[in-house]
């Protein structure tokens, strides 16, 4: 399920941090904790786990803010924007459950230190699912591996849009992602697995002298510091739709639950 949220600001201008990552994560484990502090720890400290893995996901992502009225000053955002939107998505019935009681609690939603009102919660209709969709970002996509054991680099290093293992690994990330959802294994029938980013657009962007791929820091509460290299290109991806599918509602890639590799289909 997807929900579309609009805040309504609080004050005239609100600042929130350039990378604001972690505080919208950390606004969202505040929000289910108004509904249940114990899911709310669960989920934050464990999250769903597939049996026999050590891999664990959270199942949830969001989108970037959409702040129509803003600019950057001293590494903030300063808006001065009436509402703010973004989108949330997961295919957890108890998430949105918690999410969605924990909205409609009293109080503020707080991002940073920026205030904000629950003007509109909408559920959002599924598309339809196919073999072959294409995808805009709506958050930076982040894919990692490991570099090759044998060159003495066993290091994970972020990959580029034109790496030619990105599809592999995003596809082991969702068949990962769908056994922790489902207990069983994604069906193997179907088109072959690929993902291929727009090539009109990579061209537009070079030709602007900029690059898809961005450097984004994640700064926690104690100022720790993790440097995410993401990519932001629509991208169409073919396999089977309940594979598609699972990317749409987790998000594709990693680092989902800080808000990476949230998309919509492409119009």
């Amino acid at each position: 399920m997807r929900l579309k949220l609009t805040l309504r600001q609080q004050r005239p201008v609100e600042r929130i941090p350039l990378n604001y990552s972690y505080h919208m994560a950390a606004t969202i484990y505040s929000t289910l904790t108004r509904s249940s502090d114990e899911y709310a720890t669960k989920l934050h400290d464990r999250g769903y786990a597939p049996e026999g893995s050590r891999q664990k996901f959270k199942y949830f992502t969001f989108s970037n803010l959409q702040i129509p009225v803003r600019k950057i000053e001293n590494g903030e955002i300063v808006s001065r924007s009436r509402q703010v939107k973004f989108y949330l998505s997961s295919p957890k019935e108890e998430f949105l459950q918690h999410l969605i009681l924990g909205l409609f609690a009293e109080g503020s939603l707080r991002i940073h230190n920026a205030l904000f009102g629950k003007e509109c919660i909408e559920k959002l209709s599924e598309p339809e699912w196919s073999e072959s969709m294409t995808f805009s970002m709506l958050s930076p996509l982040a894919v990692s591996a490991y570099r090759d054991p044998s060159t003495g680099m066993n290091t994970k290093e972020y990959l580029r849009y034109d790496d030619e293992r990105l599809s592999n690994v995003l596809l082991h990330n969702l068949q990962a992602k769908y056994l922790g959802l489902f207990g069983c294994e994604p069906p193997e029938n179907g088109a072959p697995f690929s993902v291929r980013f727009e090539e009109e657009y990579l061209n537009r962007v070079r030709e602007k002298g900029r690059s898809v791929e961005k450097l984004i820091t994640i700064k926690d509460s104690n100022g720790r510091e993790t440097r995410v290299k993401a990519i932001q290109c629509p991208f169409t991806v073919t396999g089977h739709p309940e594979l598609v599918k699972v990317g749409y509602e987790c998000g594709f890639g990693e680092n989902n639950s800080m808000g990476f590799g949230m998309v919509k289909v492409s119009s």
